[in-house]
């Protein structure tokens, strides 16, 4: 590893799996110290344990990401642990794929709660912790392709990430506004095959063949794929960059 993160105090939320958790291990190996959140517990331990095995360090804390008390409660243990915050990947996120005229105002209102609500309040609270640190921060708010195009049956995914992706430019401006500067950008995952994915699709190989035919790369995202994504927004090197949406799809939003 390259020591991109050396120093740095990272939080990661939704990183009991999938993305959040090769995120979390990834920005852990490159030398940052890692706060790793999530609903499922015994997952988070496993991820915990995973980070120890790459030789990072790192820690679990059990959080809902659309309670407030939760969000000020995870950020008051990584300041009062690690004295600092300098990268918020806000990750956490939920699928629903259903026609509008199915959609109900609780399915809506999930979506939003997770999706939307969430980030909301961990770029807020994330930004206030990122003002105290001289050296600022970054805020990596995980949308999808879905928050720049449509896609048939999901409304409210999309909506509620389309969300996300303006929020962030915005947040953008508030963050660049005086010293320290907080950067915030979002990222765009096309399709990664995560545990999300399956459970609303199986673990068919007739899927994952389907998928990779309708990738102009031929070949099928992994979360490892936006991990390293979210390593480049939350290092050094994106220091000039704020306000943007860095799109990893294999090209499938080329259409």
């Amino acid at each position: 590893m390259t020591g991109r993160m050396d120093g740095k105090v990272a939080i990661v939320t939704g990183a009991t799996s999938g993305i959040g958790r090769a995120t979390a291990i990834l920005l852990a190996r490159e030398g940052a110290r890692v706060v790793a959140t999530g609903r499922n517990e015994k997952a988070g331990k496993e991820t915990e344990k995973m980070i120890a095995r790459a030789g990072g360090e790192g820690r679990y804390l059990r959080q809902d990401v659309t309670s407030e008390e939760s969000w000020q409660t995870v950020i008051d243990e990584t300041l009062g642990a690690y004295g600092k915050l300098d990268a918020m990947v806000n990750n956490a996120g939920s699928f629903l794929v259903k026609p509008i005229g199915e959609t109900t105002v609780d399915d809506w209102d999930q979506v939003w709660s997770i999706n939307v609500d969430g980030v909301f309040l961990g770029t807020k609270l994330a930004m206030a912790a990122m003002k105290r640190n001289p050296a600022g921060g970054s805020i990596i708010n995980v949308s999808s392709l879905m928050g720049l195009v449509g896609l048939p049956d999901a409304a409210a995914y999309c909506a509620a990430k389309g969300a996300v992706t303006s929020f962030s430019k915005a947040a953008a401006l508030d963050g660049a506004a005086d010293e320290p500067r907080v950067r915030v950008n979002s990222l765009h995952p096309g399709v990664i095959w995560t545990d999300m994915l399956v459970k609303q699709f199986g673990d068919d190989d007739e899927v994952k063949n389907f998928l990779i035919e309708e990738t102009p790369l031929k070949r099928l995202g992994l979360a490892e794929d936006i991990a390293n994504a979210v390593l480049y927004l939350a290092s050094d090197a994106s220091r000039y960059v704020t306000g943007s949406s860095l799109t990893i799809d294999g090209g499938r939003g080329c259409d």
